[in-house]
């Protein structure tokens, strides 16, 4: 078992989530997983993904018995340190995945034959080379690999209270960094420039892996997955900034907005519009509606107010996405028309409608954590526009 001061989390806090995994599998009629994605292993045994595909990691849940992880030798004394469990096996060749030692360990924790759940399906990817899993199946010609995708959502998208604490500290610092960074901001400066003080400010406030996206200034709003560029902001640009950082693996995300000299009565009120229709819609967040329930309040909101917001389509097909661990920004649910998942208490997602026009692109996105009785805001900040010397 690991040792406490090296661990991600308490051993209690895998064990539930191997306990669900089980009760799935058993639901599924699945003899175990076999996780190979470097999020789900993690999430999982504790252990930190290899930063090198020359050594891929293994882990193995049966639904019998005690999982069991597979590690290269390099690394093999942090991993047992970090990962919860006892059995941490070990290989020293640097070719790929060690097949014949795999195959063998699954032979032994029971899944060497019957149905055995693998990431195959919905927003998940092998963490192997497909040539490797195909040795794999090679040698366990009774074993039926699965796509276990909608089994290991079913747990990873139900955060503990642990998990959702760390959501509401990278938020928390987040909006520390924008309210410190905005009052520091002149015309003249460079996105770049602006981005780096942004990254500064969540590392010195306790984040780590920062990230942003940058927009500034006419001709440039749709760009909502762009930048920094070089592009120096001057008067009357409008200057949208979404990013974020994690604590302790846990994500944050979301943007903040603001003018170089006053903003113009329509950008204000855009704005305000904005966060009108965003708090209308985190106001109907309960355990029981759907997401694409959602989807339509959102719909509804812009209609009220003389939009089609079908003809914005500001997000590209939703106006929310599930946070997660940090290797795994954006996960399910998806806030949107085609996605039919039921809310449930310990979901943490964003709800961030938006519009871009030509003075301006114009967002208030909320991170929210489900409760039995609708949804705590893990982002609460002044969301009206800052205003930047120019």
């Amino acid at each position: 078992m690991g040792i406490a001061e090296y661990m991600r989390f308490m051993p209690g806090e895998f064990e539930k989530r191997f306990a669900r995994a089980r009760e799935l599998m058993e639901r599924d009629n699945l003899v175990g997983l076999f996780i190979t994605e470097g999020g789900n292993y993690t999430y999982f045994s504790g252990g930190q993904r290899d930063f090198s595909f020359s050594r891929p990691h293994i882990l193995l849940l049966p639904r019998r018995g005690e999982p069991v992880a597979v590690v290269q030798k390099f690394v093999v004394r942090d991993r047992i340190r970090e990962i919860w469990f006892d059995d941490v096996r070990v290989y020293q060749t640097l070719t790929g995945l060690p097949v014949a030692l795999v195959a063998d360990l699954m032979r032994e924790k029971g899944m060497g034959e019957g149905r055995v759940g693998a990431e195959l399906g919905y927003e998940q990817r092998l963490g192997i080379p497909f040539s490797d899993f195909s040795r794999l199946r090679k040698r366990l010609d009774q074993t039926e690999f699965m796509d276990a995708a909608d089994l290991l959502w079913e747990v990873r998208v139900i955060k503990s209270p642990e998990e959702i604490r760390r959501h509401r500290r990278a938020c928390r610092i987040t909006v520390r960094a924008y309210e410190a960074l905005f009052p520091s901001l002149r015309a003249g400066m460079s996105e770049r420039e602006i981005i780096e003080r942004f990254h500064r400010l969540l590392v010195e406030m306790g984040g780590t892996e920062p990230w942003s996206f940058i927009c500034s200034g006419p001709g440039n709003y749709n760009g909502n997955s762009s930048g920094p560029t070089d592009r120096r902001i001057r008067r009357s640009d409008l200057v949208w900034i979404d990013g974020g950082c994690t604590y302790r693996e846990y994500a944050s995300d979301f943007c903040c907005t603001g003018t170089v000299g006053k903003p113009s009565s329509r950008q204000r009120k855009m704005q305000e519009l904005m966060e009108e229709i965003t708090r209308a819609v985190v106001q109907r967040v309960r355990p029981g509606i759907r997401a694409c329930e959602l989807d339509e309040i959102n719909n509804i909101e812009w209609k009220k107010r003389g939009y089609d917001y079908g003809e914005i389509n500001w997000g590209g097909g939703r106006i929310g996405h599930g946070l997660g661990w940090g290797s795994c920004l954006t996960e399910p649910p998806h806030i949107a028309s085609y996605d039919q998942t039921v809310i449930r208490a310990g979901m943490v997602f964003t709800i961030e409608p938006g519009i871009n026009t030509e003075y301006g692109s114009f967002q208030t996105e909320m991170d929210i954590a489900v409760t039995e009785e609708g949804c705590e805001i893990l982002n609460e900040m002044d969301r009206s526009l800052r205003m930047i010397e120019g």
